[in-house]
């Protein structure tokens, strides 16, 4: 049921995550191997955890004025009941308080002991009674840095950095953004079934379905209907209609646009999402070589590309800063291991993990396997370079960086991989003549507070002949 078992869980996941920096999604995955949970309860557990995640700091905020006792004088149990009460009593106002302070207490007696339930009660019945200030109306024109940071659980460091850039009404954007709970996408498997069957299939069984503006093969899934719980429940999972994928992250293969028969390298392939798309580009012909670092991760590529029937992708653990194909071939593909400051959303522990040092240490990783994309293709061969960062150093600087020191390449203009519906809309914004700019130079920066999408970076350049 949705009660103690639940949040009792919440608070072991969460526990992981704050004292043994564990991922989220891996601390989430192995609780629910451990013990069985019904698929409403696992969706509210994940729920909880990464809401608390989102908005760690507003509730420990809220929390250091409801007590007089310092946070870090909290058994770390008791702290994270507290916060996952205070998460749902100010972000999940259809739950009844009653319930949620019955609930709390409980799992307070459990996880501690009846000092610490009393304790809780009397807490969250404080709360209940008369709520503290709250930050709900901060904005980034009115508010200094620390403010923001407590509201939107962001370092100060990276507000900063997105107000010098940006300024405060963009600024704003992206951390609403920041605190959104990601949408479900999945990516029809066009070598299988049309988009627009696909489309049929799962609107007939009552899911709410839109299509992709960037990427027309995918479908943005606004209400499951019934069929909630894991992926594999959805209709054409298990036989390999459909991957689930990131509308923006598709985008980066449309870049890439790999022809039939060309052999190319994914560079820092795990999980292993683009390596897939691209061999489904490929018709299921030539050959994708999946590298990255970690064999462990290259495993869910191994997974998906069974499900998908697909035989035409080598998966090799390696370092790509020094990895060197055994063969001629046609373009590489580099999703760079970057900040991820454009997905934070999908990853809320990023908030906790990232430091101001991290940009500087990852660009140089970045220049690195850059330079080793250059050095293993021929003339006429084709790089495209993406992250999922909105900083400019991991971005920009790293393309004129790279084209200052590899001249023989040059950038290919990309808005023919637009669709025009987009182009249309687009061109109607203020930004739309420095897009267009960019995309003219081989570049895009999607930024979720433009262009509705994801905070992806990608850029196109081909080895002159």
């Amino acid at each position: 049921m949705r009660g103690t078992d639940s949040r009792k869980m919440a608070v072991e996941v969460l526990l992981k995550v704050e004292l043994d920096s564990a991922y989220a999604n891996l601390a989430l995955a192995a609780a629910f191997k451990r013990k069985q949970l019904s698929e409403r309860d696992r969706a509210f557990v994940t729920y909880l955890v990464q809401g608390v995640i989102r908005h760690t700091s507003e509730l420990d905020h809220t929390l250091v004025q409801l007590t007089d006792r310092p946070l870090e004088k909290l058994a770390p149990p008791l702290k994270m009941v507290l916060r996952i009460a205070l998460f749902q009593l100010i972000h999940m106002k259809n739950l009844p308080a009653s319930a949620v302070l019955n609930t709390a207490t409980q799992v307070a007696r459990s996880t501690g002991h009846e000092g610490s339930a009393k304790f809780a009660n009397a807490v969250l019945r404080r709360f209940v009674k008369s709520p503290p200030e709250g930050l709900l109306e901060t904005s980034a024109e009115e508010s200094d840095t620390a403010t923001l940071s407590m509201k939107y659980s962001m370092p100060e460091w990276l507000i900063s950095r997105w107000l010098e850039r940006f300024g405060p009404t963009e600024t704003q954007k992206l951390l609403e953004y920041s605190v959104s709970v990601p949408g479900l996408t999945l990516r029809t498997c066009q070598m299988s079934v049309e988009t627009d069957a696909l489309q049929r299939i799962l609107q007939d069984k009552g899911m709410k379905i839109e299509r992709g503006q960037l990427v027309p093969a995918c479908l943005n899934v606004v209400d499951r209907g019934n069929l909630t719980g894991p992926i594999d429940k959805i209709p054409g999972y298990n036989e390999g209609l459909f991957s689930v994928q990131d509308e923006a992250a598709a985008f980066v293969t449309n870049v890439l646009s790999p022809q039939t028969g060309w052999t190319v390298v994914d560079l820092c392939a795990a999980p292993g999402g683009k390596s897939i798309h691209i061999a489904e580009h490929m018709g299921n012909s030539g050959r994708v070589i999946a590298v990255d670092i970690h064999e462990s991760r290259l495993n869910m590529l191994g997974k998906e590309r069974r499900r998908l029937g697909l035989t035409n992708i080598e998966a090799i653990a390696a370092d790509g800063r020094t990895f060197v194909p055994k063969i001629k071939i046609d373009a590489v593909l580099l999703d760079a291991p970057c900040t991820g400051t454009g997905v934070i959303n999908r990853r809320s522990d990023l908030r906790q993990r990232r430091q101001a040092p991290d940009v500087e240490t990852l660009m140089a990783t970045q220049r690195q396997l850059l330079d080793n994309a250059a050095n293993m293709l021929p003339p006429g061969g084709v790089l495209v370079y993406a992250t999922c960062s909105i900083e400019k150093e991991e971005n920009y600087e790293n393309i004129r960086w790279f084209l200052e020191k590899h001249p023989e390449f040059k950038p290919q203009s990309i808005e023919g991989f637009l669709p025009g519906g987009i182009i249309s809309r687009w061109s109607t914004e203020s930004w739309w003549e420095e897009t267009q700019r960019d995309l003219h130079n081989g570049m895009l920066q999607l930024l979720p507070s433009r262009h509705g999408f994801s905070g992806f970076f990608v850029c196109r350049l081909k080895r002159d002949s």
